[in-house]
């Protein structure tokens, strides 16, 4: 019983004194990190890197757009030109989806349950 009195009385005054450590040290990290934020220099780097961040999510979305009717193309292709032996891609046919299940534009809720 006096171990685990002494272990509990330790480890308390470990908590407290690495509490008190940890805020000091947090305050410290907080008041760099803003005098960093604040310096023109790093606003303007900031600024030419979310540019260029923009830019360059712009362009790899119109290589996308370009890309992905081709890309479609050589799937069904390589399907033996079946779109229905593609999961999430074929056809739907009487209102099934692939897994035989209405469709979503297709699909009647239970009788007796909210719509």
């Amino acid at each position: 019983m006096g171990f685990k009195f002494t272990f509990l009385a330790g480890f308390a005054a470990g908590y407290v004194v690495g509490a008190a450590a940890g805020r000091e040290r947090y305050e410290q990290i907080k008041g760099v990190s803003s005098k960093v934020a604040g310096n023109p220099a790093v606003q303007k780097a900031t600024g030419t890197v979310g540019a260029k961040a923009t830019e360059l999510s712009k362009t790899a979305k119109d290589k996308a757009a370009d890309k992905l009717p081709r890309f479609a193309a050589a799937a069904v292709s390589k399907a033996g030109g079946n779109p229905d032996k593609i999961p999430g891609v074929g056809g739907h046919v009487n209102g099934s989806s692939d897994y035989g299940v209405p469709a979503p534009d297709t699909y009647n809720p239970p009788p007796g349950t909210a719509s």
